[in-house]
């Protein structure tokens, strides 16, 4: 089963897509109700620089995730109990954690996300900075790693299988994981952390 923590449409052509490509779960990041009815739907709140004071909406969210805009919110959000997940896409590719900022982030259960379609729309700069950040952040102990596509409607969505064996290629990791345990693991522990026991 694969999962897409990145999901900004609840088109139905869109969802349909994704079950037939094995996701079976999906966290959206847009307003409104889990009401995707195909699949087991959970919502994420993405907190950005013009978006900070919506932290304190946490309890209304199933996931919280921080696209650092500076080193000091980074720093001071890799510790904060109510964000579960540090996302790099695009717009922040110049405010990576360091080594000390993601071992940190390991101990306190946080995972790293990376949304791949605007990195890799980039060309092969693109493909080199999402190598790069796979292959040093995989040799942080107990750092999960998470790859979402940024999905937001249909010519978005890429087989996982295929973005599992582009990062193979670029990184020689095991991607599966990438996409498919290390996410649940994450929706499930920002779960548990909440009060839900699954």
């Amino acid at each position: 089963m694969f999962v897409e923590l990145h999901l900004s449409s609840t088109d139905r052509r869109l969802i349909r897509l994704l079950k037939a490509l094995g996701y079976g779960l999906v966290a959206l990041v847009i307003g409104g109700g889990n009401d995707i009815e195909e699949m087991p739907t959970f919502r994420k709140l993405v907190i950005t620089q013009g978006s900070a004071w919506k932290i304190r909406m946490y309890k209304s969210f199933d996931l919280v995730s921080v696209i650092p805009w500076s080193r000091f919110v980074l720093n001071k959000l890799i510790s904060d109990d109510r964000v579960d997940v540090i996302t790099i896409n695009e717009v922040n590719r110049n405010i990576l954690p360091s080594k000390d900022q993601a071992r940190v982030m390991a101990r306190e259960g946080k995972a790293l996300e990376i949304v791949i379609n605007p990195i890799v729309s980039n060309g092969e700069g693109g493909l080199a900075f999402l190598r790069s950040i796979i292959n040093e952040y995989s040799a942080i102990d107990g750092l999960r790693i998470v790859v979402s596509q940024g999905i937001g409607k249909v010519s978005d969505v890429r087989n996982p299988r295929d973005v599992a064996k582009l990062i193979e290629v670029l990184a020689d990791v095991n991607a599966k994981p990438l996409i498919s345990d290390n996410p649940y693991e994450v929706v499930v522990d920002a779960l548990y952390r909440r009060g839900v026991c699954l």
